[in-house]
């Protein structure tokens, strides 16, 4: 029975005028992955690179400026999610305050080969905008469920969001083949609960939602609820899950 929410406020890693900032946030919380939280000033330009051992992908929370990815350059008008061919680098330039985190999992000889299994799927990049929508038995008609990175794109990784106004719910469930983070996005304003544990939940917020835990989220007028979440599954047959409850509208 879990009676502990964890989460950190990313706020305080916003650039002071003239630096950008990168620093790690909720280390250690989750087996085989990293989240590091990246806050650029304007002008400033950032490689993104690393290890081939690693995954990476880079959700752009705030902010403007751009993507290169060698080939294309995106532009970076609102939220939006960027995955690199594996083992390539590519660089963010930032035209205003550009915040973003990036997510970085720890691969197995299984997942280097989806990857290249996938490869024409990549360099990967999609907006808020042009996100498709999804519906779930647990969540009120009025919901609006975005997904980001489907299921199948990049191993044993998901991402999407939830939006609801007050008075609503997402119902109480569970998932236990999978870590789940929540990131708070502009407005967001709710209640979590995870068996005996309650936290508040505003913009800003990266949230670790505990293991196995049964665990739903509340907003009340005249709040928002608006966040993101992260899915990492232990192995690709747990993706059968996301298939499952998901069900597709656009």
């Amino acid at each position: 029975m879990t009676d502990t929410i964890n989460s950190e406020v990313l706020h305080h890693a916003r650039p002071p005028s003239s630096d950008s900032t990168s620093r790690e946030v909720l280390p250690g919380e989750i087996d085989g992955f990293r989240t590091v939280s990246h806050a650029l000033v304007p002008g400033a330009t950032v490689e993104l690179a690393g290890p081939a051992e690693k995954g990476r992908g880079y959700l752009f929370r705030s902010g403007r400026g751009r993507v290169d990815d060698g080939d294309t350059t995106h532009p970076l008008e609102e939220v939006a999610l960027f995955a690199p061919q594996h083992g390539t680098t590519a660089s963010v330039t930032a035209t205003e305050e550009l915040l973003f985190l990036e997510l970085i999992v720890d691969l197995t000889a299984t997942d280097l080969t989806e990857f290249e299994q996938n490869a024409e799927k990549y360099p990967f990049f999609l907006s808020y905008s042009d996100c498709k929508t999804y519906r779930e038995r647990i969540k009120s008609a009025k919901t609006i469920s975005r997904t980001l990175l489907p299921e199948h794109t990049f191993p044993r990784l998901c991402v999407g969001s939830v939006e609801t106004t007050g008075d609503d719910r997402v119902a109480a469930h569970e998932h236990p083949m999978l870590e789940q983070l929540f990131l708070g996005l502009q407005d967001n304003e709710c209640v979590v609960q995870a068996d005996a544990a309650t936290a508040a939940f505003g913009e800003g917020v990266l949230l670790h939602i505990p293991l196995a835990s049964r665990h739903g989220v509340e907003v009340h007028k005249p709040h928002r609820l608006h966040y993101i979440w992260i899915d990492l599954f232990r192995n690709r047959e747990g993706m059968q899950w996301i298939v499952q409850e998901h069900i597709k509208e656009s």
